[in-house]
């Protein structure tokens, strides 16, 4: 058995926007959490059979390093990587953060994975995705697909991709599958959280 690599775009709770993208056996296939359905529990039940590798995902997965009085941190409100990646404070995310830290912890335990922080935007801006249409224009999906299949070499013919969350998740998975390849760029201070693109 290939490895199986994971990308999650991590939304709230009963929202469903949170997507998974699996790479397993060499195939790609993408699902979506269902609205008004406990987002976490559809996650575990999906993810925890297949025991993946790695799984990055979409969502602060600490907090900063002065609420934990790590040594050296004194910003409250941002951990370094939010401050380089121009990402939303953890802490502004609260119940989302809270509930993504919970949910890493319970992958880790039970499918032994490699749990990593990603953040789709910055791969984004690696692939030059047009940022005034990036997440904000359907009609630009068809287009962001075809960039990500030529900048990863993966066959997305067959991979349905209906929203911004579904192509997210693969952009999730992009950097899964970078950080196995140990070709993830990181951002932040490892003490206090890595975020991966």
């Amino acid at each position: 058995m290939g490895k199986v690599i994971v990308g999650v775009d991590y939304g709230s709770k009963t929202s469903g926007f949170t997507c998974a993208a699996i790479i397993s056996d060499s195939r790609i296939s993408v699902h979506q959490a269902t609205k008004n359905k406990d987002a976490d529990k559809w996650l575990k039940e999906l993810l925890e059979p297949l025991k993946p590798n790695v799984i990055g995902i979409d969502a602060p997965l600490s907090i900063p390093g002065a609420l934990r009085e790590i040594d050296g941190f004194t910003n409250y409100h941002y951990r370094k990587a939010d401050l380089e990646a121009k990402a939303m404070s953890p802490m502004f995310l609260g119940g989302l953060t809270a509930r993504a830290i919970e949910l890493a912890h319970w992958l880790r335990q039970t499918t032994a994975s490699k749990v990593i922080e990603v953040y789709p935007k910055l791969t984004a801006q690696e692939l030059q995705l047009d940022s005034k249409r990036y997440k904000k224009d359907k009609a630009f999906l068809s287009e962001a697909k075809d960039a990500l299949a030529g900048d990863t070499g993966w066959n997305l013919d067959a991979v349905e991709v209906d929203n911004w969350h579904q192509f997210d998740a693969l952009m999730a998975l992009r950097t899964a599958e970078r950080y196995i390849n140990e070709k993830a760029n990181t951002l932040g201070d490892k003490a206090e959280g890595l975020i991966y693109f």
